[in-house]
């Protein structure tokens, strides 16, 4: 857990994952390290790609855009929760799919 709380790639990934859920559309994409006129969903699912892949899911729930790992990442990341508390709630989610 630590090391995944230490990695800045990770925490910048999930905290602008949360603004792009937030504010859709309308999110400054400049201001989360995106060049502007990239198409939205091309942001929000490289996002989910990020978080997956760092938090080491397994390699079809981070490639399938409808798997449920991504739909479980949008549902807790528009909760109103620290990086930290997210990163948790995923490592366990991940951990309850490798034991299914």
């Amino acid at each position: 857990m630590n090391k995944h709380i230490k990695n800045r790639l990770l925490i910048r990934s999930i905290e602008a994952h949360k603004r792009i859920l937030a504010e859709g559309q309308n999110v400054d994409l400049a201001s989360i390290s995106y060049e502007e006129g990239t198409p939205f969903e091309r942001v929000h699912e490289y996002n989910a790609f990020t978080i997956l892949t760092k938090l080491q899911f397994p390699k079809d729930e981070v490639l399938n855009i409808e798997s449920k790992s991504r739909q479980y990442l949008d549902e807790i990341a528009v909760k109103e929760l620290l990086a930290e508390e997210i990163i948790q709630l995923l490592i366990e989610y991940r951990n309850e799919i490798a034991n299914s």
